[in-house]
C-alpha cells in the first residue's frame, strides 16, 4: 500500500511541478513553486520576470515537461535572439531531454508551407522570424499548442498619444498571438520604466483583458494572474539558506600621467570640433556624432582601442579610392562594442584641419600604450596578487582590447592559459574555448556579444571590468554571468576606473551616484539591509539611465553642468524605480504557503520508494558506496525481460539519485523519471496486481483509525483534463486532515503489517470523513478555468494505536 501510494504521489508531483523530470537540474524551491503556480492556474499565458541569474531557462523546462506529461502541448515555438538558439536547444537537451527541438532554417528548411507540419518542437531567432518571407511562411504554419518569447523586452510598442509605434519584433509576437492559445514572456527587465511598453507586452499576454490593463495603475492587483517574478534577495535552497552569497566590488584608480592627461587634452578638442561639425550638417550630421562618441568609448577602454581607430580614420582620408559613403545604421545593442570598432567613417575630413590633428592624436596614443599605466595595473595590480589557482573572468567591449589583453597576457603566463570568446565566434567555438578555460585556463577574456548567455558560475568567481560600459545595465549583466544560482562563493569584482580622462570621470561619477541611489532604496525598502535586494534594484535602475546622452553633452556642458544633469536623470530613475516596484508587488511570487495543502515529494520519498520496489522486485542490493548515494544493483532476469534487456547481457547496474554523482561517474544509471527503470518501477506498482489497495498498518504514530490515498482530478470547461493531485488524507482522533506531515512521514519508512481489522461501522465513519474532505478539497480549487471531474481511491489502510 506504501508503495502504491508513493508512485501515485512522485507521478503526480512531477505532473505538477517538473521538479523530478531529470535530477540533473536540483530544481529550487521558487522554480517548483512557479511552475506548480503556472499549472495551477491552467491559464498559460504568463510573463516570467524572474531576476537575472534565478533560472528562467530551467523554469521553463521544467515547465514544457510537466505540460508534455499531462498531454496539454504538442506543438510548441520558442523564439529567442539569434545568439541564444543553440544555447536553448542544447539546455532543453541536456537538462530535460527534451531532445525534439529543431531549430529553423539551421536543422531544417521549409520550402512549402506544409512542411510546418513536420516540425513539433522548433527553436526560432526573432530576428529571421520577423522578416517578411520567413514570417508569410511561419503564418502558414499548423497552430502552436505554446509559443515562448525568450528576452520579452525587445517586442516593443510604444504609444504616442492616439498612436501606437510598434517594432517588427512586437509585430512578429501579435502576428503569432491568433496562432496560439498560450503564449508565455520571459524577461528580468519587462519595465524599462516605460508603462505603455510593459501594458504592450501584457496586452500580448491577455487581449481580452485590453481594456483592463489600459487601467493598469487604477487595478494593479490584476497582475497577480499574468506575471509571476521571484526576487534574488528572497530566494532560498530546499534547507531554507538563501542562495546568494553576495558580491564585493573594487575600484581600482589608474595612476594619473602626463602621457594620458595630454591625450585627453587633445582628444577634447578633436571631439569638440567633430560634434560642432556634426550639428552644423543638420540631420546628416547624426553619423559625425556617432563617430565621436565612438572614439570617445574606444579610448576608455584602452590606448591599443583608440590608436587603432585613429590609424584607420586617417588611412580613410588618405587613401583616394575610399568611398565616401558613411555606413551608419542601427545594429542589434548585444554587438554594438564589436561593430562600432570596425565602422567605416565618410572619406571626407568633418572639420578643416583634421587630418593634422589625427597625426597629433595618433602619436600620443602611440605615447600611451609604450607607457601603458592601465595596462601595468591590470598586470601587476590585479593578476598578479591573484592566487595562481583561481580562474578570472575578464570583460571589455572591444576586440582591440581583447586581442591587447590576451597578447599580456600569454606573455606573463603562457598562451595555453588565455582563452577568448567574441560575436565573430560560433557557438560550437565558445562552447570550446569556455570548456577549455574551465578545464585547464586560467583567463578567459570576453566582450559583451561573446558574454551573451554564458554562465560561469561552477568554475569562476572573480571578475575584472577593464572597463566600464556606458550602459550600467551592461555591468549587471557581466555580473550576472558569474552571480547566478551555483555560485558557491562570494563574487570578486575589480573596475579598473582611469581620473585622467574627462569621460572616464564623469562614468566613475555616474556609478558612485547610482551605487547611493541603490543603497538607499534597498534601505527604505527594507528594515535591514539587504546586498541581494540591492542588486535587484540595480538592474531595474540602470536600465533607466541614459549615460550616453549625459556623456555627450558633457563636452560642451563641462563639469558642473554634467553633474546637474546626471542628479536630474537620476532622481528621475529613482521615482520610476518606486512606480516600478510598486506596481510590481501584485505579481504573483514564490509562496511556500501555497503548497502547504498539497502532498510535497522529496528525494526522501524517492529514494524510499527505490528501495521498497528493489525488495519487491527481487533486484538485489550488492553494495551501497560513495555515502550509500550510488547502489549497485543485480537486475533479476523477469525484469531484465521486462526491461527490454537481453538476458546475457550483465545483469550489475550502478544507480543513483545523486544528480553530481551520476555526472561524474560515466556510466552510472540516473534514476529520475526519464530512467526507463524508475519507469517501470512506478508502473508496477500502479497496477491493480500489484496489491496494496486495502491493508491493516501497524503505525502507532498515525494514531488510530485510517490512512487513504486519493486522486482529485479536475478538467477544463471544454470536459479536457487540466490537473491532478494525489492526497494523503488520515483520519484518526483529531479529524480527518489532508496531506499532514504524519502521512508523509509514514511513507518514507517501511511499513508493519497488523493483524486487527476495524469494525465495519467504524470503517464506514472513517470514510465518509475521508471523502468529504477530499470533496472539499476539489471544489476549492475550482475556479474559472477548473471543474471537478472525480475522484478516485488509490489505496486505504486501517491503523490502531497498539
Amino acid at each position: 500500500m506504501r508503495l502504491r501510494m508513493l508512485a501515485h504521489a512522485i507521478k503526480v508531483w512531477n505532473e505538477n511541478t517538473g521538479a523530478l523530470s531529470h535530477l540533473e537540474i536540483e530544481p529550487l524551491p521558487h522554480q517548483i513553486h512557479l511552475v506548480h503556480h503556472i499549472l495551477a492556474s491552467c491559464n498559460f499565458n504568463w510573463l516570467i520576470a524572474d531576476d537575472v541569474g534565478l533560472g528562467k531557462t530551467i523554469e521553463t523546462g521544467m515547465l514544457l515537461h510537466a505540460l508534455r506529461q499531462r498531454d496539454l502541448v504538442k506543438r510548441v515555438l520558442l523564439i529567442t535572439p539569434a545568439g541564444l538558439t543553440k544555447q536553448w536547444q542544447e539546455e532543453l537537451y541536456h537538462k530535460f531531454k527534451l531532445e525534439d527541438f529543431e531549430i529553423y532554417n539551421e536543422d531544417f528548411f521549409i520550402n512549402e508551407p506544409r512542411q510546418w507540419k513536420m516540425h513539433d518542437y522548433v527553436i526560432g531567432s526573432m530576428d529571421r522570424l520577423k522578416q517578411a518571407d520567413h514570417l508569410e511562411s511561419l503564418l502558414q504554419a499548423e497552430h502552436w499548442d505554446l509559443v515562448i518569447f525568450d528576452e520579452g523586452h525587445r517586442l516593443s510598442r510604444r504609444q504616442y498619444g492616439q498612436k501606437l509605434d510598434s517594432s517588427d519584433r512586437y509585430d512578429l509576437a501579435k502576428s503569432l498571438r491568433s496562432q496560439t492559445k498560450h503564449m508565455l514572456l520571459l524577461s528580468a527587465t519587462p519595465h524599462q520604466g516605460m508603462q505603455d511598453k510593459f501594458v504592450a507586452l501584457l496586452e500580448l499576454l491577455r487581449p481580452e483583458r485590453r481594456t483592463e490593463l489600459m487601467a493598469l495603475n487604477l487595478r494593479p492587483e490584476i497582475l497577480h494572474d499574468m506575471m509571476f517574478r521571484n526576487h534574488k534577495a528572497d530566494v532560498t535552497d530546499a534547507d531554507g539558506n538563501f542562495i546568494f552569497q553576495g558580491k564585493i566590488t573594487s575600484a581600482l584608480q589608474v595612476p594619473s600621467s602626463p602621457e594620458s592627461i595630454e591625450f585627453d587634452k587633445t582628444l577634447q578638442d578633436y571631439l569638440r570640433k567633430g560634434y560642432d561639425a556634426g550639428e552644423a550638417a543638420g540631420r546628416t550630421g547624426n553619423a559625425i556624432g556617432f563617430v565621436m562618441t565612438v572614439y570617445r568609448k574606444l579610448a576608455a577602454s584602452s590606448a591599443a582601442a583608440i590608436h587603432r581607430a585613429l590609424c584607420n580614420r586617417l588611412q580613410r582620408l588618405l587613401d583616394e579610392n575610399a568611398s565616401s559613403a558613411l555606413e551608419y545604421e542601427l545594429r542589434d545593442q548585444r554587438y554594438f562594442g564589436e561593430w562600432e570598432e570596425q565602422f567605416a567613417s565618410d572619406a571626407r575630413e568633418f572639420f578643416a584641419g583634421e587630418v593634422q590633428l589625427l597625426k597629433n592624436l595618433i602619436a600620443e596614443a602611440d605615447s600611451l600604450r609604450v607607457h601603458d599605466l592601465k595596462l601595468t595595473l591590470f598586470l601587476e595590480g590585479i593578476i598578479g596578487k591573484i592566487d595562481s589557482d583561481e580562474k578570472v573572468l575578464i570583460f571589455t567591449e572591444y576586440r582591440t582590447t581583447q586581442n591587447y589583453l590576451q597578447e599580456a597576457l600569454a606573455e606573463h603566463y603562457g598562451r595555453d592559459q588565455v582563452e577568448l570568446i567574441n560575436g565573430s565566434m560560433q557557438h560550437s567555438e565558445r562552447r570550446e574555448a569556455i570548456k577549455r578555460f574551465e578545464e585547464q585556463g586560467r583567463f578567459l577574456i570576453s566582450t559583451e556579444a561573446g558574454g551573451e548567455g554564458i554562465n560561469l558560475q561552477s568554475k569562476c568567481h572573480i571578475m575584472v571590468n577593464y572597463d566600464l560600459p556606458w550602459n550600467p545595465m551592461r555591468l549587471v549583466q557581466r555580473i550576472g554571468r558569474l552571480y547566478r544560482y551555483g555560485q558557491r562563493k562570494k563574487v570578486v569584482v575589480f573596475n579598473i576606473q582611469q581620473s585622467d580622462s574627462l569621460d572616464q570621470s564623469i562614468v566613475d561619477l555616474m556609478y558612485e551616484r547610482i551605487d547611493s541611489v541603490v543603497t538607499d532604496l534597498a534601505e527604505v525598502q527594507r528594515h535591514e539591509f539587504n546586498e541581494g535586494l540591492k542588486d535587484e534594484i540595480l538592474g531595474e535602475f540602470a536600465e533607466l539611465i541614459d549615460v550616453e546622452d549625459i556623456l555627450q553633452q558633457a563636452t560642451k556642458l563641462g563639469i558642473d553642468r554634467t553633474r546637474e544633469r546626471i542628479d536630474e536623470a537620476l532622481n528621475q530613475a529613482r521615482t520610476a524605480v518606486a512606480k516600478q516596484r510598486e506596481l510590481f508587488a501584485h505579481a504573483a511570487t514564490s509562496d511556500p504557503n501555497e503548497l502547504r495543502d498539497e502532498l510535497a515529494i522529496t528525494l526522501d520519498h524517492l529514494y524510499s520508494f527505490v528501495l521498497g520496489m528493489f525488495e519487491q522486485l527481487g533486484i538485489e542490493v550488492l553494495e551501497r558506496i560513495h555515502k550509500e548515494r550510488l547502489l549497485r544493483i543485480r537486475l533479476p532476469e523477469q525484469v531484465m525481460r521486462d526491461l527490454g534487456l537481453s538476458p546475457r547481457g550483465s545483469q550489475r547496474m550502478d544507480v543513483t539519485l545523486d544528480r553530481m554523482l551520476a555526472a561524474n561517474r560515466p556510466g552510472t544509471h540516473m534514476l529520475d523519471l526519464h530512467s526507463k527503470l524508475m519507469q517501470y518501477m512506478l508502473g508496477k506498482a500502479c497496477e491493480y496486481d500489484f496489491g496494496g489497495l486495502a491493508a491493516s498498518l501497524n503505525a502507532p504514530n498515525l494514531g488510530e483509525g485510517a490512512l487513504f490515498g486519493g486522486m482529485l482530478r479536475w478538467q477544463g470547461p471544454q470536459g479536457k483534463r487540466m490537473r491532478q493531485e494525489f492526497v494523503a488524507i488520515l483520519v484518526n482522533e483529531g479529524g480527518a486532515r489532508l496531506n499532514s506531515i504524519e502521512g508523509s512521514q509514514w511513507l518514507l519508512t517501511p511499513a508493519e503489517h497488523s493483524i486487527q481489522q476495524p469494525e465495519a461501522q467504524a470503517s464506514r465513519l472513517l470514510f465518509n470523513a475521508a471523502e468529504e474532505i477530499a470533496s472539499s478539497r476539489l471544489a476549492d480549487i475550482s475556479g474559472r478555468y477548473l471543474v471537478p471531474e472525480s475522484l478516485d481511491w488509490a489505496a486505504a489502510g486501517w491503523t490502531q494505536q497498539h
